[in-house]
C-alpha cells in the first residue's frame, strides 16, 4: 500500500514531479499516444534497477531522473532500519507517477483528459511487463520478488481506486455491458454524510 508517512513524501513527490514532467515533456513535444506505454516502462525498468544497485552496492548504470527517484525512495525508507523497507516508498512513487504524467499530458495540451480506457490500459501493460521482467531478470531473490510485487500491486490497486469509478461513469453515461452472465453488480445511488456518489451491489440475473 503507498500510505507511507508524510515526512517521507515530499523528497519523493519532488523526484516524481521531476520525472513526469520530463516524460510528459518528451511524449508531447512528438504528440505521441499509445508510445508513453513504452516510456513508462523505460522509467520503471531504471528506477528498479536503481533500487538494485543501491541494495545490492552496485554502482547504478545510468544517471537521470528515475535513478534521482529511485536513489529518493531508498533514503527515505532509511529511517524504518527495515529489510525492504522501501517496498512501500516504491509503490508510493509509482502510484504518483501514474497520475502525474496524465495530468502533465493534459495541462500541456496533449491529451484532452487524464484518464480514458487507452491510457488505464497501457499503464496497466507497462507495469504488468516490468513485473515479468524484473522477475526474470533478478531470479529468485528477495530484491526481485519485492520488485515484482510492488508493480503487481500498484496495477491492482489502480484498478481498484482509479478504473472502478471510472468504469461506474461510463456504465452512468452509456449503460452496462454484463447484461448476458447469471450473476452481475448494478449501481445504486448512494448518499452518506453529504457525499453522494454510487454504490455497487451483486445480483442473481433476473428476467427484469
Amino acid at each position: 500500500m503507498p500510505y507511507i508517512p508524510p515526512q517521507n513524501r515530499p523528497s519523493i513527490d519532488v523526484a516524481v514531479d521531476a520525472l513526469a514532467g520530463q516524460i510528459a515533456q518528451a511524449l508531447a513535444e512528438g504528440r505521441q499516444t499509445a508510445e508513453f506505454s513504452e516510456a513508462y516502462r523505460d522509467a520503471f525498468i531504471r528506477i528498479a534497477e536503481a533500487i538494485n544497485g543501491i541494495e545490492t552496492g552496485q554502482a547504478p548504470a545510468a544517471a537521470g531522473a528515475p535513478e534521482e527517484l529511485a536513489g529518493a525512495i531508498c533514503q527515505a525508507a532509511k529511517a524504518y532500519n527495515t529489510k525492504g523497507g522501501w517496498l512501500g516508498e516504491l509503490n508510493y512513487a509509482l502510484t504518483m507517477l501514474i497520475q502525474q504524467v496524465p495530468r502533465k499530458m493534459k495541462s500541456l495540451g496533449a491529451w484532452d483528459e487524464a484518464l480514458r480506457y487507452w491510457i488505464y490500459a497501457l499503464t496497466v501493460g507497462a507495469l504488468v511487463r516490468t513485473s515479468y521482467q524484473l522477475h526474470a531478470r533478478h531470479g529468485n531473490t528477495w530484491i526481485g520478488n519485492g520488485l515484482a510485487g510492488v508493480f503487481e500491486d500498484v496495477k491492482d490497486e489502480y484498478k481498484r481506486r482509479v478504473n472502478t469509478a471510472y468504469e461506474a461513469a461510463q456504465i452512468l453515461k452509456s449503460g452496462d455491458c454484463f447484461d448476458a452472465a447469471p450473476y452481475h453488480t448494478r449501481l445504486v445511488a448512494f448518499e452518506h454524510q453529504g457525499a453522494k456518489g454510487y454504490i455497487e451491489i451483486m445480483l442473481p440475473k433476473t428476467e427484469q
